[in-house]
């Protein structure tokens, strides 16, 4: 009995410390998922998406699998998504044969390998290193109005694209987004952000490998943007 009375104090401490981590809820699109192993149990929800001026989730060409995961709008979990550090997102694996393949070609196993990482809502926060709006491409049916902006992610404001990873901000997801005018997308070069999105696997890239990026993987498209302001996250959604 005299020692249920000596560690009942330390359990329930111990209790109380475990159930205030479970949430964090210091976020503008929380509740997050409390951090722990990554992906562990981690949903996968298919792609919400529809046409979009015209142009099919597929686009009008190329890797109509990989496009329609580019054009999704969903807003995560419900709202949330998985607080995972920059550098586990960068340093994810993946199969080293996909490199401009079309997902209808891969084998079973590289699907497999992809898919235990790639359609989980994410959270994380780096630097922006650089913005750029892109060319015409097949997941946007080539419009010339409606193109990505590719955005490079590093953990440390000091860090090279050499060692980031690419975000990308989409049409269909910037139409909802009032606040992401080509001005306040390239005023965030330099700034600390915090970045909501989707994890998808860009195979279309192997030569950028170590020179503009660090990693395939891409949270693309980005869904919320968040700036540290003074020590607390501001969001540009508008």
């Amino acid at each position: 009995m005299k020692r249920l009375r000596v560690l009942l104090p330390a359990l329930i401490v111990l209790v109380s410390f475990v159930a205030g981590c479970s949430v964090d809820t210091t976020g503008v699109y929380g509740p997050t998922f409390a951090p722990g192993s990554f992906p562990g149990n981690d949903a996968h929800p298919q792609p919400q998406t529809g046409t979009y001026k015209g142009c099919p989730p597929g686009g009008d060409g190329g890797d109509q699998t990989l496009n329609i995961r580019k054009n999704r709008t969903d807003n995560g979990e419900n709202g949330a998504f998985h607080d995972v550090p920059l550098g586990t997102l960068i340093n994810l694996s993946y199969p080293q044969d996909i490199g401009k393949v079309r997902r209808d070609n891969w084998s079973q196993s590289d699907t497999t390998a992809v898919n235990q990482y790639e359609g989980i809502a994410v959270r994380t926060v780096g630097y922006i290193a650089g913005v750029r709006h892109e060319g015409t491409e097949s997941t946007n049916c080539h419009s010339l109005d409606d193109r990505d902006f590719h955005v490079w992610l590093v953990p440390n404001a000091s860090d090279p694209r050499s060692k980031s990873m690419v975000i990308e901000v989409t049409p269909r997801v910037r139409a909802l987004r009032a606040g992401w005018d080509d001005s306040s997308l390239s005023s965030l070069v330099g700034q600390q952000v915090r970045i909501s999105g989707w994890l998808l696997l860009d195979q279309e890239h192997p030569e950028q490998i170590g020179l503009t990026r660090a990693t395939l993987w891409e949270i693309h498209p980005i869904i919320h943007i968040e700036v540290n302001q003074g020590g607390s996250w501001q969001s540009i959604d508008g």
